[in-house]
């Protein structure tokens, strides 16, 4: 079992057709709602997508304060509720809870501030109880402000969290749920029943679906499956500092260096990803390696479901220049990008997932705990959040963008043993905004990249190889 989606924020901004967003609207866990809350019920490791804000100026509390109160009316206040018949999906409802605004009480320095947002990370999120989602913020000694806006993975994914911040932003009230005139107290035992014997017909067909399908052919490349699962390790319940590093470059720098390369903006982000992961030592040169690409496959404003993501996996060619690994053609990364983003929103990419997923969602959380042992994360994740619209840059204060932005997902409370087993790599997050880029990268390899150092000394390396001066949080 491979969860592709377990250590990322689903933010690409990219539109689906409506040829697939299209879904009937239900208060019904998704299969991806589902994965990410057991991740939280199963395996213990809650994922919160996390962004924060640096501006350069100080923003005053009643701003935050005042999209944090239309926030709490709209998609993000949703709680989830259990069902009560074995096989039928869980549904969200309305919640009225909401995280009280935290202002960080002192002045922090610039190098306290990745430290105090992996605090406010950690601050308890429950898509069962609530809240699911929480804002943070704190002033600098050089009279900045970070804002950490934190949210259940569970509740939302990037691009609802998105949505409903520029909503919150601008004033405007989105419905809470995609079928808002439905309260929990009108979803009756015979709703759960019927959703249960629907579920059971999918299963049905979809395992007819699978038995007649062609086999599905096995990317050649590298991935985290071909690491060999490691022998226990004395520190394997000690819990481990994920090592994360933000970069930040001039936008003017980063497309001369892609244009330098003969590929895009996307390709040197997909290109410095992979050569992180082979300056790391995780994988070796001369050998492709797979990189999971995750879309949005959102279908607009009416679309209300909480995680509505799909990707893509492409093998990116590597081989050793001048002592290091690099990736040669950025753009073969280009071409193999846009041909399976084609496939994949045209239907013609075979997929045996949709097959089995009624299946897994219908498991109960006894049975998948006994899957859990056997779950790898991606080798290496790229996720391309494009760029930011301005409402994105400056949603508190229209007159004030933010300088930078930190955007990732956050596996909380992941023991080295855990992610030993999980054989991970690096997961990346990457977008343009007010003349930046910025890249957001994770270490998951306990042991090849053992803490935020050492990652900044490989990503250092891997920009200077490209031209690139990369300016740390």
């Amino acid at each position: 079992m491979t969860t592709s989606s377990a250590q990322a924020p689903s933010t690409a901004h990219r539109t689906a057709p409506a040829t697939v967003a299209t879904v009937a609207p239900s208060n019904r866990l998704t299969y991806d709602d589902e994965l990410f809350l057991r991740m939280a019920t199963v395996i213990g490791l809650p994922v919160v997508a996390q962004n924060a804000w640096r501006f350069p100026t100080e923003i005053p509390v009643s701003a935050v304060e005042r999209v944090s109160a239309a926030l709490a009316r709209g998609p993000l206040n949703r709680l989830v509720v259990r069902s009560r018949v074995p096989g039928a999906r869980s549904r969200f409802v309305r919640s009225s809870a909401r995280a009280p605004l935290t202002v960080h009480p002192d002045r922090l320095s610039p190098d306290d501030v990745l430290a105090w947002l992996d605090s406010v990370a950690e601050i308890e999120l429950d898509p069962v109880k609530g809240p699911g989602w929480a804002l943070a913020m704190a002033y600098t000694t050089e009279g900045k402000t970070i804002v950490s806006f934190n949210v259940s993975h569970v509740v939302a994914d990037g691009r609802l969290k998105h949505d409903s911040l520029a909503a919150a932003s601008a004033g405007r009230v989105r419905p809470q749920l995609p079928v808002d005139d439905l309260a929990a107290a009108q979803v009756r035992l015979v709703d759960d029943l019927r959703d249960a014997a629907g579920m059971a017909r999918k299963v049905y067909a979809g395992l007819r679906a699978a038995r007649r399908a062609d086999p599905i052919r096995r990317i050649d490349a590298q991935t985290s499956a071909d690491r060999p699962v490691p022998d226990p390790q004395p520190d394997d319940d000690v819990r481990h500092t994920i090592a994360k590093v933000v970069a930040d470059c001039p936008a003017e720098d980063w497309k001369a260096a892609a244009k330098e390369a003969g590929g895009t903006a996307n390709g040197l982000f997909i290109a410095v990803t992979v050569e992180v992961l082979l300056a790391a030592g995780i994988v070796e040169a001369g050998r492709p390696v797979a990189v999971n690409l995750p879309v949005s496959v959102r279908g607009g404003d009416d679309d209300l479901r909480a995680n509505a993501t799909s990707g893509v996996t492409i093998a990116v060619d590597t081989e050793t220049r001048d002592g290091a690994g690099v990736v040669p053609d950025l753009a073969a990364v280009r071409a193999r990008s846009k041909e399976q983003f084609t496939a994949l929103f045209d239907g013609t990419r075979p997929d045996p997932r949709p097959w089995f997923r009624p299946l897994v969602q219908m498991l109960p959380d006894r049975v998948a705990r006994c899957f859990a042992t056997n779950i790898t994360t991606p080798l290496c994740l790229a996720s391309n959040l494009g760029t930011h619209p301005d409402t994105f840059m400056a949603p508190f204060d229209p007159d004030q963008q933010a300088e930078s932005i930190l955007l990732h997902a956050v596996p909380l409370g992941a023991t080295r043993g855990q992610l030993r087993r999980q054989r991970g790599g690096v997961t990346a997050w990457w977008g343009e905004g007010n003349g930046v880029c910025s890249l957001t990268i994770h270490g998951l390899d306990p042991d090849h990249v053992r803490d935020a150092a050492t990652l900044r000394r490989l990503v250092g390396e891997v920009y200077a190889r490209r031209g690139l001066t990369p300016t740390f949080w």
